[in-house]
This record gives structure tokens, C-alpha cells and sequence, in this order.
């Protein structure tokens, strides 16, 4: 080898030293965790997450307060963890950066509340998720406002007759917030009314707490019809009161009843006996009826309106007769004896008065006289007698008075002689008046004659009386020979 190249080689560098190996890295310090333990102090907080999470998951973190005592301004506070997201929260929080806050406000002793917060898990590693809560001690004191008010309501009909009560119902309430005391309910009956003859009444409800009520109840009675304006008052010790009125208008039928009949009738003639009612009040009269005794004499044959007998009475029963309203209801009756007969009718309602009516009927009878005559022997000579018999009868009702027979002979016959006091005087003969025949009774009359010429002879027979005054007049027929 030769120098140069000796000298090539002694200037080489030296190799370099081979770097020292690094050292192992320190492992990073562990999170402080100590603070898991829940707080103590005013308000008791607690803490809770999962113990791991997969990356890119989500989490729930939850915070549970539980007042010691009452607390005021009540403030939770939580920090997002570098190494993590926040989502959401319930209830929501103030969002300010990483910083969460929620302002609960008041607590009373022993109230709670919770707190969720959902978090993202961002990187690997240990997530540590801290909060804080403030609040202040805080003392009450209590002092109850109320309102004392009270209530009072009053019903009763709008409607009555003056034979109804009038039920009157009174309710008293306690409508405040504080209990009444003394409470009194007073009634003043307007003129008109009364209950038990008394115009003021006072009821005694005693105390009422809030909301309670009492009811009275009573009955007004009416002296006379008219609207009547019913106030009421509730008082207490408490200074309140309350009033309430109501109104009832008290009505009533007035009845009126009329007859009329005929003056006069025949004896065994029918005849109709009629009466109108009416009502001239201000409302309906329930059960009106007619009630119609029958004279003593007089038969009853029928009624119309469905009249019905009732013992001696004739009866109608007419129903509710409307104010304003009329109704005519009528009877017929006969009489076999004469007389004057009074008819006396009354008429009632349930409550109406009763008022009453009457008129009468004269019952008489009328004569009927039934002439006969004969003659005996028919026929005769010349110069041969014969005796004329002549008859009247009252076929009518009535004595008919003054009854008088005059006989008058043709030229063929004489009168000779007459009984009962019957005057010959010439062709006629004439018997004295005879004075009262009665009913059904009758009178007979004879005369002797004799036969002067022959011929077909015509013996005229005239009757007149008072009852009857214009002359009946009948021919006997007498043949001569």
C-alpha cells in the first residue's frame, strides 16, 4: 500500500456516534375523579354517567337535587368536557360556549329535581363531566289574605190562586275565602202577605265556612190577588250582606151565575129551566159546578151538558171554566100541580165563591069542557014527551067557574019542564050558572019536551063559562011523526 493511499484512509472522518436511544414516554397523569361523591350543603347534588362509551357515541349524564332546606336562586352549572359535544339537555340549558346553566329557582325541603345532558363522545380517552350549584338559605313567613262575601238567592211560583200557598225557598252561601260568622237571612213580607200572621221572619244560619250553604223554606199566604214583591236579606258579623227579592202575582176566578125560565106553563107540559155561568176572574175555574135542588112538585126529565141527578139534586160538573169564559147548562121539568115553582141554583169552584141565582115558573092548568047530550025516546008523536039529558064535563087541568047551559027548541017541540032549577021561557030554556067544576068533574041537566009538529026537529044545545067564554054550541036531532 502505498503512502497516498495510507494518507486517503487517515483522513476519513471518524464514524458518528449511534443516537442514544429516546426515552420511554412518561404516562399522562390520571383525571382527578374524587369529586363523584354527592354534595352536601343547602342542596344535595348528585351525579351519574356510564361507565364507558363507544367513540362517536352519545351519553347521558344525569344531576339529581334534593333540597335540605329551603333554598332561593337555586343555579346548576356545567362544563362540557374538551373531549366531548354537546347535544341536548332536559330541561334546556343556557348555552354559553362550553358553559351549561340551568336557573332553578326556588326549592322548598325535601323538593327535587333532574337534570339530562346528552353528550357526543369526541375523542378517546376519560371524559370528565363536572357541575356545580349554588343557592341562597331562604326563610318565609306566611300571612293569609281573604275576602269575605256572601250570596243569597230566593225562589217561588210566578204564578198562584189566592187558595194556593206560596212556597217560598231561601238559600244562603258562604262565596268568600274566610268563614262567616252570625249569619242571619231576614224576610219581609210585603202588605198582603203573611206566613203563620206574620209579615217579618228571621232565619238564624248560624256560621258558614267557605263555600257551605243553608236552604229555609216557608209558606206566604195571600189576603188578596195583585203582584207582590218579595225582598229578602243576608247578613254576618263580618260586615257582608247580600238581597235578593222575588215575585208572585196571586189570581182568583169570579164566578156569576144567571137563571132563566119560563113565567108561565101548562100543567103536564114539559119545561126548560136553563142557567149561564160565567167567570169574570183573571185565571181558570178548576171544579166549577152547578148545583140545582128540585122543587118539591116538579118531575126532572133531562139535562143537557151532562147534568146528572144527584139525591134531589141536578148536578153539573163543568170542569175548569176559563177566565173570561161562559157556559149555559139547562134542565126540563114537568108538574102535575099547579103551582109557583122557584128554581134556586149555585155555582162553586175550587176556589171561587159560591154565588147563586134564581126565578121561578107558574104551573096552571086550562079547562076543557066536554058537552054531551041525548034524547029519549027519539023519535016521538005529536003530543008525546021526551026526555033531553045534557052533560058537561072538565076534561082540562084547571076548575073552570060560571059554566052556563041555555037549551033552544025548534019549531016541531015545546020544553015542558027543566031540573036543576033550569027556567022554561017559550022556545029556551035557561039553567042557572052552574059555579065552579073542577077538574075531572062533571054536571049532567035534563029536560022534558014534547012533540007539537011533525018533523025532523034540531034541539040546540050553548055552553059558555069563564074559562072558556066564546060559546060552544051542539045540535040534538029529534024526529016527530
Amino acid at each position: 500500500m502505498g503512502s497516498s493511499q495510507q494518507q486517503q484512509q487517515q483522513r476519513k472522518p471518524a464514524p458518528a456516534p449511534a443516537p442514544a436511544p429516546a426515552p420511554a414516554p412518561k404516562p399522562a397523569p390520571a383525571p382527578k375523579t374524587t369529586c363523584s361523591d354527592p354534595t352536601w350543603g343547602l342542596v344535595k347534588m348528585s351525579k351519574t354517567m356510564p361507565e364507558s362509551v363507544t367513540l362517536g357515541g352519545s351519553f347521558a349524564s344525569e344531576l339529581n337535587l334534593i333540597a335540605q332546606a329551603c333554598a332561593a336562586n337555586v343555579v346548576v352549572r356545567d362544563v362540557v368536557p374538551g373531549n366531548t359535544s354537546y347535544v341536548r339537555s332536559e330541561p334546556a340549558a343556557t348555552v354559553e360556549g362550553d358553559q351549561l346553566t340551568w336557573r332553578i329557582g326556588d326549592l322548598d325541603a325535601g323538593e327535587s329535581r333532574n337534570i339530562k345532558l346528552w353528550l357526543k363522545a369526541e375523542k378517546e380517552g376519560t371524559i370528565v363531566n363536572c357541575a356545580t350549584v349554588s343557592a341562597d338559605p331562604r326563610v318565609c313567613a306566611t300571612t293569609r289574605v281573604v275576602n269575605p262575601a256572601i250570596s243569597l238567592t230566593k225562589t217561588e211560583p210566578k204564578d198562584v190562586t189566592i187558595c194556593d200557598p206560596i212556597p217560598v225557598t231561601l238559600v244562603v252561601k258562604n262565596t268568600g275565602s274566610s268563614q262567616l260568622t252570625g249569619v242571619k237571612v231576614t224576610d219581609s213580607l210585603p202588605a198582603g202577605l203573611t206566613s203563620d200572621g206574620k209579615s217579618t221572619l228571621v232565619f238564624d244560619a248560624g256560621n258558614l265556612a267557605p263555600g257551605e250553604s243553608k236552604e229555609f223554606k216557608f209558606n206566604a199566604t195571600a189576603a188578596r190577588t195583585g203582584k207582590f214583591v218579595n225582598p229578602a236579606e243576608a247578613t254576618a258579623n263580618e260586615g257582608v250582606n247580600a238581597k235578593a227579592s222575588a215575585s208572585t202575582a196571586v189570581h182568583q176566578a169570579v164566578l156569576a151565575i144567571k137563571c132563566k125560565a119560563r113565567e108561565q106553563q101548562y100543567l103536564g107540559r114539559p119545561f126548560e129551566v136553563c142557567f149561564t155561568v160565567s167567570n169574570s176572574g183573571d185565571v181558570a175555574a178548576a171544579g166549577t159546578q152547578v148545583v140545582l135542588p128540585v122543587p118539591a112538585g116538579v118531575t126532572f126529565s133531562s139535562a143537557t151538558a151532562g147534568g146528572r141527578v144527584s139525591g134531589n139534586n141536578v148536578v153539573w160538573d163543568l170542569g175548569a171554566l176559563a177566565a173570561e169564559g161562559s157556559q149555559e147548562v139547562c134542565a126540563t121539568f114537568t108538574s102535575a100541580t099547579a103551582g109557583t115553582y122557584g128554581f134556586n141554583a149555585s155555582a162553586k169552584g175550587t176556589c171561587a165563591t159560591q154565588v147563586s141565582t134564581s126565578c121561578e115558573t107558574k104551573v096552571i092548568g086550562i079547562s076543557a069542557l066536554l058537552l054531551e047530550k041525548a034524547d029519549n025516546p027519539d023519535p016521538i008523536q005529536v003530543g008525546e014527551n021526551t026526555t033531553y039529558t045534557v052533560k058537561v064535563t072538565n076534561q082540562g087541568t084547571a076548575d073552570d067557574t060560571n059554566v052556563k047551559i041555555v037549551v033552544e027548541f025548534p019549531d016541531e017541540i015545546n020544553p015542558v019542564s027543566a031540573s036543576n032549577g033550569g027556567v022554561v021561557s017559550g022556545k029556551s030554556v035557561s039553567f042557572p050558572a052552574y059555579p065552579r067544576l073542577a077538574a075531572k068533574q062533571a054536571f049532567e041537566y035534563t029536560v022534558t019536551a014534547k012533540g007539537v009538529k011533525a018533523g025532523d026537529a034540531r034541539v040546540k044545545f050553548i055552553r059558555t063559562s069563564d074559562g072558556i067564554p066564546a060559546p060552544t054550541t051542539a045540535e040534538e036531532s029529534t024526529r016527530v011523526y
